[in-house]
């Protein structure tokens, strides 16, 4: 989710209740810049002994990423490969517990810092809203391709599936199986933009009028209003695509409820190919991390479903 504009401190004209929460959402924006825009120094080999390269990814709008392939010795002889995208703010190293998981069950993961993130290039003037950002998804699995993806699983999380399911759904490619959703998309920016502002704020979430303000200062650069419909008409599509959607029940910034939204409305065109997952206890991309051996289950009986 792209924030425009410089985090201004309030000026002193306005009453001192106001002015505390414009600079509560100036200092969370700064935080979140700060956070979104540093590499983190750790790697699947370093972490956790994975055997990885580390390459660069060219978008067909020419933004360089950084990106992983992560391969184990044996993989599964069907050509399945996953094609990742983390959450907003976050980077391809946050998606190591992920990572680990598809390479325990022997599938090859193609990961990248989405653009204006970690290592990767900023996004060019223009185009850093959701619907453009297509681009990365769509350089990632011809780069897969490339290694000789036969299967495509796309994995995203939080506004980086609304990315994914953007990109997988309009222009689907032919090797697209299956896609699991992990806490999010949001069905509109509106939710979104509220739910990114609490994070941002941290300790002083329950301040509503500092949300309110810095949500309002998220709003204006994501095209709320095309937003829904490219996501909803692209999630549209996907009802012919087997989707495991894994969402957790503490989830406070894209609401279990609000996701929801979107997967009870298509689910029934979709029927048995789409399932939904709720991790008792877990909070934001916190799935996998809380109950390890549910979303572990859930995520291997998806599989087996793909493969039968």
């Amino acid at each position: 989710m792209p924030f425009k504009g410089d985090p201004q401190r309030a000026p002193d004209w306005l009453p001192t209740r106001v002015q505390a929460s414009w600079n509560h959402g100036a200092d969370g924006i700064k935080r979140m810049l700060r956070s979104s825009k540093t590499a983190r120094r750790i790697d699947p080999g370093r972490r956790l002994g994975m055997a990885y390269e580390a390459f660069d990814l060219f978008t067909e709008d020419g933004v360089k990423l950084k990106a992983w392939w992560v391969a184990p010795e044996t993989p599964r002889p069907d050509g399945l490969v996953v094609v990742m995208h983390h959450h907003y703010g976050g980077q391809k190293a946050t998606l190591l517990p992920w990572i680990h998981l598809f390479y325990e069950l022997g599938i090859p993961s193609l990961c990248f810092d989405a653009r204006g993130h970690a290592d990767s290039d900023p996004t060019p003037r223009g185009r850093g809203s959701f619907p453009k950002r297509r681009d990365d998804v769509w350089a990632a699995i011809a780069e897969a391709r490339r290694r000789g993806a036969t299967k495509i699983l796309g994995f995203g999380q939080s506004q980086g599936a609304a990315t994914l399911a953007m990109a997988l759904g309009t222009r689907p490619p032919e090797e697209l199986v299956g896609v699991i959703f992990d806490s999010g998309p949001a069905p509109e920016m509106g939710t979104a933009a509220w739910g990114l502002a609490g994070q941002m704020l941290g300790k002083h979430r329950g301040d509503r009028l500092a949300r309110t303000f810095l949500a309002g200062r998220i709003l204006p650069g994501t095209e709320p209003v095309r937003y829904p419909w490219v996501l909803w008409g692209a999630l549209a599509r996907l009802t012919t695509v087997p989707v495991l959607w894994i969402h957790g029940d503490q989830d406070v910034v894209i609401e279990r409820r609000w996701s929801r939204a979107w997967f009870r409305a298509l689910s029934p065109l979709a029927g048995s190919r789409w399932n939904a997952v709720v991790v008792p206890g877990a909070d934001h991309v916190r799935t996998l991390a809380v109950n390890p051996d549910l979303v572990s289950d859930e995520v291997g009986n998806f599989l087996a479903r793909l493969s039968s």
